[in-house]
């Protein structure tokens, strides 16, 4: 019997900057939400950091945070946190598998967690799990908000600095600008949800006994009243909890947009982690426990939560059982690529820097929306051929469109080191023809030579018929690239400009 289609609800669009052009996408709507099954542990949630020695601490030239700063910075954790066991795809992001950090002449590419993996080895914290690395990340969080504005959501412009236009005027917690969110997505996405619920913004906890309360300065924005930028910075002032996500996203990937993480002055501190556990125990306690799969993830009418699918398509497959795999196809050369799409502006590290691809990409640069759960962001053709192949795959498997996610696309660096080797050649995400996938809740999948999770095993046939090589021929699992044959047949018909 075919399943009874429901209308879809007309798409909300956004605007993201990218190298200078604006492109439309569709936003995407919440993922899972955690919010009531949190919403009955916030007053043990309160109490506890309430009670915590780091509510008491003297932070650095900055004195005792406000309590409401503390327990803002707890409720949040927990939401975070109980999304993450939720699989929620946003809470994911904030805990994936880290990435390097490059710190050149007073300009910090990456991510932060990397960059302050010796602060944090120092205080016990370990980053090997994602349960571990969401939870360093709310420890810097915390020391970052009480370094940036010393703990007050409502603080406006720092008024020694001269960053007065809507984009680079910041605000906030984190005092962060829209030059951050503008040309990312992901943060795009958080953005207009709290602007269409600015009610979810924890206001009311983050501003107990917040000393000063908001005034004539703070309220204070700057630029065009009608543009984004000009928004956010209003409603980064009121609504704490959207930049705590934000930061959280931006930590991972553009760790120098803030100063005190560049020079490190941001505090880790040990008490920091011991309310994130305390938080963490009071969220697993049995009655959220017992809440349920569909309370944890899909919504009301679920059966089977997120959890169970993702374990379901991360279960292995014998790579014998897919042979022949590339049957016919090559991965494409690196001057194969220079030659038909255009060299990245060189120097290039192992940290993504998009703003230096080449002028072809450039030209042909397009972001979609591929799942309910993820957009890629590549050049015309190699999107095309990916929106084409994921179709064919949900087609198969319905339920791979709840839990499939991806490590990006699009991203002009060399190829990262394996086995402390150095890096001499461009990668192929470079060019936007590229795209790592996961599922969410686990890490990128292990390049074990004999088997693959069974989502790799779905997709790889589909891939190769559409003429895309795949990274199991140079044990990398999650990597799908354009073929060789299939730019050359793309150079052939003329269709990048």
């Amino acid at each position: 019997m075919a399943r009874k289609q429901t209308p879809k609800p007309p798409s909300k669009t956004s605007v993201v900057n990218l190298d200078g052009q604006d492109h439309r996408f569709e936003l995407l709507a919440p993922l899972s939400d955690a919010a009531p099954l949190v919403a009955d542990v916030t007053p043990q949630v309160i109490t506890a950091a309430k009670v915590s020695a780091i509510a008491r601490y003297d932070w650095k030239n900055r004195g005792v945070a406000c309590i409401g700063y503390t327990e803002g910075m707890a409720v949040a954790y927990a939401s975070a946190y109980a999304r993450l066991q939720a699989h929620d795809p946003v809470a994911d992001r904030m805990a994936r598998a880290l990435e390097p950090a490059f710190h050149s002449h007073g300009h910090l590419k990456g991510d932060a967690l990397s960059w302050y993996s010796d602060q944090l080895r120092a205080i016990g914290m370990g980053t090997a799990t994602a349960v571990e690395r969401l939870r360093a990340l709310f420890v810097l969080l915390l020391g970052l908000g009480m370094r940036e504005s010393s703990g007050r959501c409502c603080e406006g412009r720092d008024r020694s600095a001269n960053n007065r236009a809507a984009n680079t005027a910041e605000a906030g917690l984190f005092q962060m600008s829209f030059d951050l969110v503008a040309p990312r997505a992901e943060l795009l996405d958080v953005f207009h949800h709290y602007q269409d619920h600015p009610g979810e913004g924890l206001r009311e906890i983050f501003e107990v006994d917040m000393r000063p309360r908001e005034n004539d300065r703070d309220r204070e924005n700057f630029g065009d009243p009608a543009s984004p930028g000009f928004a956010f910075q209003k409603l980064s002032k009121e609504c704490p909890a959207m930049v705590v996500e934000i930061a959280a996203l931006g930590l991972r990937e553009e760790a120098g947009h803030w100063g005190p993480i560049i020079n490190r002055a941001a505090e880790v501190r040990s008490a920091s982690k011991e309310l994130m556990l305390a938080v963490e125990r009071i969220v697993d306690a049995p009655a959220i426990a017992a809440a349920g799969p569909a309370a944890r993830a899909l919504g009301a009418g679920a059966t089977v939560s997120r959890a169970d699918l993702a374990r379901r398509f991360s279960a292995p497959v014998r790579l014998a059982t897919l042979l022949p795999i590339n049957n016919g196809l090559s991965s494409a050369k690196e001057e194969t690529m220079i030659s038909l799409l255009g060299s990245p502006h060189m120097p290039l590290t192992t940290v993504g820097q998009n703003e230096r691809a080449s002028d072809l990409v450039k030209r042909n640069v397009v972001l979609e929306r591929m799942s309910p759960l993820f957009r890629l962001t590549g050049i015309k053709p190699a999107i095309d051929d990916v929106k084409a192949v994921l179709a064919k795959a949900f087609a198969k498997e319905p339920d791979l469109a709840n839990v499939l996610s991806t490590e990006g696309m699009l991203s002009v660096r060399m190829r990262k080191p394996t086995n402390g080797s150095v890096s001499t050649h461009i990668s192929n995400h470079a060019w936007g023809t590229a795209v790592d996938f996961k599922v969410v809740g686990f890490d990128a999948p292990a390049n074990t030579g004999g088997s693959v999770p069974a989502f790799i095993a779905l997709l790889i046939p589909l891939f190769n018929k559409a003429g895309w090589y795949s990274g199991v021929g140079f044990r990398d699992t999650m990597h799908f690239e354009v073929s060789e044959e299939r730019v050359r047949e793309w150079a052939k018909k003329k269709v990048l400009k």
